[in-house]
């Protein structure tokens, strides 16, 4: 008895490999990022310096004589004391987590075996953008239900009732999503920023270098620029620090909230700056940082 042995000739979709999908390395890159030792090691100090903050401010009797007499200053100071402790805490956590991220998958040879299976380089460098804005936003959104919570816990324990806050004039709601906007730009600089490092020098320590080293250097110089100043007196030394990119970011909350004083916590231009020419210097900057992260993506192969 013959057989004759046929060809089993598989259908088109099953011999077809699946290829990797946006949401799948977006959600592998913040998988990357919630299984670092680091990350948490942030997110706790992130912890412990809002709560020295706010304990600190529930301490003070001069905050609740305050709260007492003008509500609307009182919760001024207090937007602009939690605005200062996030800008600067998820600016540090962005720049280190955004850095180690990227130039991880350099350092390590990973993104050789993620462009193999089909993602590209342009699609990889989205993904970990979009994982770190999300990342940012929900760092965000629980920095704004504890200090919110403790505010509203802090005023009743004071007043008896939340009413000083809830009776606040509308400017006081239109400065607080002004405090949002700010956040959300220095965010958005300091994860450009971050992924900007991490491209350039394809390793975890050039990269975390660069980033974390910017703003001080810029708040550093304007000593500098100060001190040059003085010595030369030429204010042409002065009129530098108006292009530099932390001090904007320093100042952007107190050019868009003009109806009351906001304090600067750290160095701002020695010469005097309005909201058009701060947003322009910031825009630049962002500008160069995603180009050059893109343009080097792009450009630049893979070779370890």
């Amino acid at each position: 008895m013959n057989a004759i042995a046929r060809p089993t000739v598989l259908p088109a979709p099953a011999a077809r490999r699946a290829r990797p999908t946006f949401a799948g390395a977006v959600r592998s890159e913040l998988l990357k990022i919630g299984r670092q030792t680091l990350t948490w090691v942030l997110l706790g100090g992130i912890v412990l310096i809002t709560a020295i903050a706010l304990g600190a401010l529930a301490a003070s009797g001069g905050a609740r004589q305050t709260l007492d007499h003008d509500p609307l200053s009182f919760y001024f100071t207090y937007l602009a004391a939690t605005q200062g402790v996030f800008t600067t805490a998820s600016g540090i956590f962005l720049l280190i987590t955004g850095s180690r991220l990227v130039a991880m998958e350099y350092g390590s040879g990973t993104i050789r075996i993620v462009l193999a299976r089909g993602t590209g380089r342009l699609g990889l460098l989205a993904a970990q953008y979009t994982a770190l804005a999300i990342a940012g936003l929900l760092l965000f959104a629980g920095f704004a239900i504890a200090t919110g919570g403790f505010l509203y816990v802090l005023v009743t324990a004071w007043h008896g009732s939340f009413a000083p806050i809830t009776s606040l004039p509308q400017a006081a709601w239109a400065d607080t999503w002004r405090s949002v906007l700010v956040a959300a730009t220095s965010m958005a600089v300091c994860i450009l920023l971050a992924v900007a490092a991490a491209v350039l020098g394809r390793s975890v320590a050039f990269g975390v270098g660069v980033a974390m080293g910017l703003f001080p250097a810029d708040n550093f110089g304007v000593i500098v620029m100060l001190l040059m100043g003085r010595v030369t007196h030429q204010d042409f030394w002065l009129k530098l620090t108006q292009w530099f990119l932390g001090p904007n970011l320093n100042v952007l909350a107190r050019t868009i909230e003009t109806d009351h004083r906001v304090p600067t916590a750290f160095a701002p231009p020695l010469v005097p700056v309005g909201a058009t020419h701060v947003w322009a210097v910031i825009g630049v900057y962002a500008a160069v940082f995603l180009a050059a992260a893109l343009a080097l993506t792009w450009r630049r192969d893979v070779l370890h």
